[in-house]
């Protein structure tokens, strides 16, 4: 199972920060409507610019899983969408920024997992761009979102689709929501630090969203293995549920996987889940360890998260 191999160091973040003065927090209270995680329940049908019909997973048409989460200017998705034939063997997933101008929704998707990842790659790198604009017309209320176009059936001429979503039920917020992107990975012996290495970003994307008790992670490796045929060029990703109890113990419960991520569990099932201790350097910066008490793959690695702007 392809759960976070994401894991950092301490004490690159300690020399880093000698000599420097906290800046203080500057980011906007302000929140979008959009902002929070939803769930793609399935296709809206609209004939004429009328929605005539509403096509749901696992009813009407094939059901998969797909979320995807807006916050902050950042948007995240994924899904387990996969039938067997790729190279790799979990879903899609992509990582990029967001604005909304009037009723257009514009995504600039940079990074992602499994089929969006190896688009993206080849795609920025044929048009010398840092990433691929998407813009969807799009309808909003409390509870429920759609947009038009994306992973829907071909429109005609008076016939066309939209993404049909329902806003997950927020959680419990936490001092960890917030988007975060792996700086430093930390090798512990002992409970000591031995080690330590800066993650290169220009070659591998680690990056995660917590949000109202639910997250989403996704690493992309193009560049890192650039090698359409082994399945570690498609990174990893996944989403599940968060929880922290503002006492440095995190639980991340996974429930499906993307790129070579192939797995899939119930909700809340702690045979899927990662165990960590979480320490915070300042509001930007935090410190995970995986917990080497409880028999986990990876136990003892850290991993440094900076948030992202």
């Amino acid at each position: 199972m392809y759960i976070i191999r994401s894991l950092a160091i301490i004490s690159i973040f300690l020399l880093a920060s000698c000599g420097e003065t906290r800046k203080e927090n500057t980011k906007s209270e302000t929140k979008l409507p959009i902002e929070g995680f939803w769930e793609r329940k399935g296709t809206i049908q609209f004939v004429n610019g009328v929605p005539v019909d509403t096509l749901l997973y696992g009813v009407d048409e094939e059901g998969m899983r797909n979320f995807k989460v807006y916050s902050e200017g950042n948007v995240f998705w994924v899904n387990d969408r996969n039938n067997g034939k790729q190279v790799w063997k979990g879903g899609n997933g992509g990582y990029g920024k967001f604005k909304i101008n009037d009723s257009i929704l514009t995504e600039y998707m940079s990074h992602g997992t499994g089929g969006m990842g190896a688009y993206l790659h080849y795609s920025k790198d044929s048009l010398n761009v840092p990433s691929m604009q998407f813009d969807f017309k799009y309808s909003l209320s409390d509870m429920n979102y759609t947009q038009l176009g994306g992973a829907v059936p071909d429109s005609e001429d008076n016939i066309s689709f939209g993404e049909y979503y329902e806003k997950l039920t927020p959680k419990k917020k936490s001092k960890m929501d917030g988007s975060w992107k792996r700086a430093y990975e930390i090798f512990y012996v002992n409970g000591v630090a031995v080690d330590t290495t800066k993650v290169p970003t220009d070659a591998l994307l680690d990056v995660k969203i917590i949000k109202d008790g639910y997250f989403i992670i996704q690493v992309d490796q193009t560049k890192l293995i650039n090698d359409p045929s082994n399945p570690e060029y498609y990174g990893g990703g996944s989403f599940g549920q968060h929880v922290y109890d503002g006492n440095g113990n995190m639980t991340e419960y996974f429930e499906f996987g993307s790129g070579q991520g192939e797995f899939s569990c119930t909700p809340r099932n702690v045979e899927c889940a990662h165990f960590a201790t979480v320490s915070f350097y300042d509001d930007d910066m935090f410190l995970q360890v995986t917990k080497d008490t409880l028999g986990q793959g990876a136990a003892g690695r850290g991993v440094v998260y900076q948030r992202i702007e």
